[in-house]
Parts: structure tokens; sequence; C-alpha cells
């Protein structure tokens, strides 16, 4: 088996395990990183210089990109919060007020603020704020992915999906599909690296998110909730014989117009949480 295809296969093996899987998730880092302050970056490089793995041992991680997969890592010890992770936002008709789907903030919307503030403050031990500051690296890409902002079938896990025009060694959920499958359509990983994303597919997400407005750029956690909830409605789900009523018995062929709009929505949400995580991050960890 080549390199390209033992690591596309350890992709669909993890498929339900991350949102945006690996390549995501380091593309929202490297964003990020690209668009941090100054005084960010050496606050981060502190945080990170005695980083612990899921086994309390020193991992050498450094960047953004590097911690962005930890808070999927640590998923069956005690530090890990599944829960955190999505939001089982309606999908289907109104969205009643209140927030019934979050209860008690734990959800991934719900965790964000309190994070960032635990980031902050500068009393509190550094394994604290070290945690906080890998949390929200995770959360922010999260939360930009339209299928963790719905409850429709499990955020599209229960659905099983097809690719028109394409083959693959094993079967896709609709979750999974927009966690890794369209990713790498999007950001074509090298053969010799490929669970990284292309450096070209970084640097034009980079020039998207310079792009971006200050207002899209500063924009509240609640905007993106709504954001993803919408792509999620209007996209994501948007295939054929789709009803709030009932989940497909059968395998679900995404079109290749499905497939192209949806991996210009994933490079542009990609481009968008890259973003918004720099300016989170400035915001927290610039000088008091």
């Amino acid at each position: 088996m080549t390199p390209l295809l033992a690591g596309f296969a350890l992709l669909i093996l993890s498929q339900s395990a991350a949102a945006w899987g690996p390549l995501g998730h380091r593309a929202v880092g490297r964003v990020a990183e690209a668009m941090l302050t100054t005084h960010a970056r050496g606050e981060i490089a502190q945080l990170l210089a005695d980083d612990l793995d899921r086994d309390g041992r020193p991992s050498g991680r450094t960047s953004l990109a590097e911690i962005s997969l930890w808070a999927d890592e640590i998923r069956g010890t005690d530090a890990a919060r599944p829960g955190w992770h999505y939001d089982n936002m309606p999908a289907c008709g109104a969205i009643a007020t209140g927030r019934a789907w979050c209860p008690q903030q734990q959800c991934a919307s719900g965790r964000i603020e309190p994070m960032l503030a635990q980031l902050a403050d500068r009393n509190r031990p550094l394994a604290e704020r070290r945690d906080a500051l890998k949390w929200i690296t995770h959360l922010v890409a999260d939360l930009h992915q339209p299928l963790h902002a719905v409850d429709y079938a499990e955020g599209g896990n229960l659905v099983q999906v097809e690719f028109v025009g394409r083959i693959d060694p094993a079967p896709w959920t609709l979750h999974g599909a927009w966690d890794v499958r369209l990713v790498l359509f999007a950001l074509r990983p090298s053969r010799d690296q490929p669970q990284q994303p292309s450096e070209a597919a970084v640097q034009s997400l980079i020039v998207l998110a310079r792009r971006l407005t200050p207002a899209q750029r500063a924009a509240p956690v609640g905007q993106w909730l709504a954001e993803s909830n919408r792509l999620a409605r209007q996209v994501a789900l948007d295939y054929p014989r789709f009803s709030c009523r009932d989940v497909p018995s059968q395998p679900v062929l995404l079109s290749v117009d499905y497939q192209r709009l949806a991996r210009r929505v994933i490079k542009e949400q990609l481009a968008l949480a890259g973003a918004r995580l720099a300016t989170v991050l400035n915001r927290a960890l610039d000088a008091p």
C-alpha cells in the first residue's frame, strides 16, 4: 500500500473521531498562526514549553497546528469531554429560544468563552491555561464544521453516503465525509504526508482569511453557530430525498455538484475558523 493510501485508510478508520479530522484541524491551526500578534505568539510559546501528551509525557508540541488534535486524543481519559465538541441545534423547523440543546453550557458554543477567560487569567496555573489553549484551538474549529451544529441523524453520523465518480475502500457517513473525505478533496495532501494539508492549500486559506472583514473576524460565538447551522441545512443536508422525518435506509449519492460546493464551503469555513481563532487568542493573550 502506498503512503497516500495508507494515510487515507487511517483517516477512514478515524472518520467519526474528530471534526475536520487531522487535515482540517491542522489547517485551522496553521491559518491562525499566520495571524497571531507577536505578543500572543510569545505567550503561546511559553504555555507550550512544557506541554504533555495524554499520558503525561513531554509532547514536544510547540504550535497551534500540533496541539489542534489534543481534544480528540484524550478521548477515553478522565479529561475527555465528548459533549463539548458539538451543538445539537435543531436542523429542522424554527430554532426555539433558550438554547435547550446545550444544557448547562456543555456544548461547543457554551465552552469557548469560559475557556478564553481561563486562558486570559494570568493568576491561574500554567497547566490550566495551557489546557484552555488546547481546548479553544480545537473547539473553534469544531464549531465551524456545519454538521457539528445540527442534531439531525446524530450530526449526519447515521446517514451513509457514496460519491458519484469516486470509488472508496470503505463506506462513509455524511458526517465522516465532511470531517475527512471532502476535506481531502479540498486540501490535497501529498503522498509523503497524507495527514498534513499541502502547503499550497494552507497558503490559499491564509489568503482567504486575510480577506475577511474585521466584523467577520470579530463575530461572536453565537454567530459562528448560526452560520454553521445554516450551512448544514442549506448545503450539507441538501442531498436527494432528504427528509426531516426519516433517515435514509440506503446510501445517499453525493453528486459532483454537491462535492464541488462542499469543497468551497469547507475552504471558506476553515479560513474563517483560523481567522477567528487568531482573533480570540490575540484578544486573550495580548498584554493586559
